[in-house]
């Protein structure tokens, strides 16, 4: 029997065992119980001829291991695919074209902190093309502006303690970022939608003027001028969920264990991203709070820095809180 591809191929009697790069999305047979009855793994038609996938195991190397058998004719069939060239090749482009857009998804979910000030249209196309939620990148966005916000106060609270004005600029800056990310906030938040910063739009408009590229900022999406009904309760809330994930890390065990229960929690999706961006921020101000000689806030850096060292190696065994949790826990609480 031929294989196609990078797949390789034995045969031992009737039974046939195809080694695969590639998961297949086959399912495999499950055996009957006392409780429940047989059910046959996927129909697979090879060479003119029907076989039931027996085994479907990933190996420690990495790809599948699939095992076959002839088909048995007192079964029903399922679930049914093809094995051949054609099918093969079109197998292989969609996992190409796959991780193409997992990497793509990736970059913008670790560049949220910038995609989310990009316009609201830009945002819902970058969604619709990578499957990512375009209201999460304004709310990951909003928090790194805010983190900015705090350290302008901390370089305020400087120069109160050194007895001198502030300067003007540094007020200017905190007020306008102060009045912008309430206002993102408070529309990301109660309308569950994307939108800019100001910063972001001009930027943007700068890279659409000069390379042509991407929706024009200033474009009206289709929908907006459209009453839409309200999505279901159910779905609504798997949403708002989605949306607050990132606080969802750093609740306690417990409460991340009810998450999963819940809508599918997976620890392990944010977990480190967020620890690592806490990280960043905490040793930026420790430096600062070092240079300016500001003992509080430079104990409060430290401890956050190593409660996240710690929590980025109790990740390797389960879920870890933060001492962050009783600032977020009130944001979440109805969805737990």
């Amino acid at each position: 029997m031929q294989a196609f591809g990078s797949d390789r191929v034995r045969r031992d009697g009737e039974q046939v065992t195809l080694l695969s790069r590639l998961d297949k999305g086959w399912t495999a047979r499950v055996e009957k119980t006392y409780t429940s009855a047989e059910f046959p793994g996927t129909a697979v038609l090879w060479e003119e001829r029907y076989f039931e996938v027996v085994l479907a195991e990933s190996m420690p190397q990495g790809g599948v291991r699939y095992l076959l058998e002839p088909w048995r004719e007192h079964h029903a069939m399922r679930f049914t695919d093809r094995y051949d060239a054609q099918t093969e090749e079109q197998r292989i482009e969609e996992n190409r074209l796959q991780l193409q857009r997992q990497k793509a998804r990736f970059s913008a979910n670790a560049l949220a902190l910038l995609t989310g000030h990009l316009p609201a249209i830009v945002q819902n196309q970058l969604g619709n093309e990578l499957g990512i939620l375009p209201v999460r990148l304004t709310f990951i966005s909003i928090l790194g502006e805010l983190a900015v916000i705090g350290g302008l106060v901390l370089l305020a609270v400087s120069f109160i303690m050194r007895r001198e004005p502030i300067p003007l600029p540094i007020i200017a800056v905190a007020v306008f970022f102060g009045i912008e990310n309430s206002v993102r906030f408070f529309i990301n938040w109660t309308q569950s939608r994307p939108i800019g910063s100001v910063l972001g739009f001009l930027f943007y408009l700068v890279f659409h003027l000069i390379t042509g590229r991407g929706p024009s900022p200033f474009a009206s999406e289709k929908g907006w001028a459209v009453k839409i009904t309200e999505a279901p309760p159910e779905v609504a809330t798997r949403d708002a969920f989605a949306t607050r994930e990132a606080f969802v890390t750093l609740l306690t065990p417990a409460d991340q264990a009810r998450a999963a229960q819940r809508y599918g929690y997976d620890y392990r999706h944010d977990s480190t991203k967020v620890a690592a961006m806490i990280l960043i921020i905490a040793m930026i101000g420790v430096v600062s709070s070092y240079v300016r000689g500001a003992l509080i806030s430079l104990i409060v850096a430290g401890l956050l820095a190593g409660e996240q060292i710690l929590r980025l190696v109790a990740f390797r065994r389960g879920p870890a809180g933060s001492m962050l949790r009783f600032l977020v826990r009130p944001f979440v609480r109805k969805l737990l």
